[in-house]
């Protein structure tokens, strides 16, 4: 049994991180891109080592999202890094009325670190400037209290809810382990649920991991807000509202 490859997922994070160093030199990303690619090949080549599935699984979609997510930055909109910010960055003009002078790339040393360091594990890129401005009219802010009010609300349904998928999945022998061999894999579980069930299955699994991720989403909220600490505009519903999916481009975001 060899060792897990911990030493390679750890420098891979570090590389994940200073990917996102604010400046406009496309080499240094093409750089510490190659670097991913080579630290990452050899940890999806490390056979199992583990008795539990979840942590190579784990390790593995979260190098996959990392790769994702880079590509949707570098890709998707404007040039990176200077056409993100948060909501809370000062962008400044120029006294001539000219170009930004405070953008990312010109950030001081300690606020580039801070920003690098907030998008790269930011996927839902909450508190960043997201919507196009002047095209969507901003969504008032609710009041601390009713934002509390709704959010405790919110916390106890996706509970009920992630409960509720869980269970379905109990009831059923096909995903009891002990109904197994020791040695059986993923397929063998597939193979014991009846064709017409797997698709409200899988339904019921991705209802339920987006409920468990709204629940923790949830209680952060609540405390940050309970405290005082962020203001309830910087914590929309994690997987967002399906009454504001009314066109393509906001059904799929």
């Amino acid at each position: 049994m060899g060792r897990f490859p911990w030493t390679e997922i750890l420098l891979f994070e570090i590389l994940h991180i200073i990917f996102f160093y604010p400046t406009r030199q496309h080499a240094y990303r093409v750089v510490v891109i190659a670097a991913m690619v080579y630290v990452a090949w050899p940890i999806y080549q490390t056979p199992e080592v583990t008795d539990k599935l979840g942590v190579p699984f784990t390790v593995g979609c979260a190098i996959v999202l990392h790769f994702l997510f880079k590509a949707y930055l570098l890709f998707a909109e404007g040039s990176f890094p200077d056409h993100w910010r948060r909501i809370r960055d000062e962008i400044h003009t120029k006294a001539d009325g000219g170009s930004l002078d405070k953008l990312p790339s010109n950030f001081p040393l300690t606020k580039k670190l801070w920003w690098m360091l907030d998008i790269a594990y930011s996927v839902r890129m909450i508190g960043w400037v997201r919507e196009p401005q002047g095209c969507i009219p901003p969504h008032p802010p609710p009041s601390r209290r009713t934002f509390l009010w709704k959010t405790f609300f919110k916390l106890i349904g996706n509970a009920a809810i992630a409960d509720l998928t869980v269970s379905m999945h109990a009831w059923d022998p096909a995903f009891d382990r002990r109904v197994h061999g020791p040695t059986d894999g993923p397929e063998t579980y597939l193979i014991a649920v009846p064709l017409l069930r797997r698709a409200p299955y899988v339904l019921s699994w991705l209802i339920g991991g987006a409920a468990s991720i709204s629940v923790m989403h949830n209680v952060i909220a609540l405390v940050c807000v309970g405290l005082g600490s962020s203001s309830p505009t910087l914590w929309p519903d994690i997987c967002g509202r399906w009454r504001d999916a009314y066109t393509m481009r906001k059904f799929w975001g």
